[in-house]
């Protein structure tokens, strides 16, 4: 529900961004590669649902955890870590895919951005020549 509204809220921001960034190049890659990580998020939290729900079978499946008792001489306060370390994964491993692939999408929207403006120089100084050997021509 959380990525189905946050992908709503790009799609329908999306024009509006690219209209305010004057149709940048290093904008549009970079917001492709926000849409491409906002769909990507339901793997991590399918990994920290299959983590905390194997940590937890392998912590209480053992020996070390009888259901039964008695004494009260288990360790709860290694439940408390476990379960707040897997709870904590819902949002740590999302929040680190999310600023990797951010900074991806400006760095390489940067880079192509700049390699398209270099690219164009010769054209632009060629084109410029050009122009003016037709208005000396034409002046003379």
């Amino acid at each position: 529900m959380i990525q189905a509204l946050l992908l709503m809220a790009i799609y329908v921001m999306l024009p509006m961004i690219l209209m305010f960034s004057a149709y940048e190049f290093k904008t549009a890659i970079t917001l492709t590669f926000v849409i491409f990580a906002l769909n990507f998020l339901t793997f991590w939290w399918e990994l920290a649902h299959w983590l905390d729900s194997w940590l937890i079978s392998a912590l209480y499946d053992s020996d070390t955890h009888s259901r039964w008792n008695m004494i009260g001489i288990q360790n709860t306060s290694d439940d408390i870590i476990i379960n707040f370390v897997m709870g904590t994964m819902f949002l740590v491993l999302p929040a680190v895919w999310m600023g990797a692939l951010s900074w991806a999408g400006i760095k390489i929207g940067g880079t192509l951005e700049n390699g398209m403006q270099k690219g164009t120089t010769e054209s632009k100084q060629a084109g410029g020549k050009a122009g003016e050997a037709a208005v000396n021509k034409l002046k003379r």
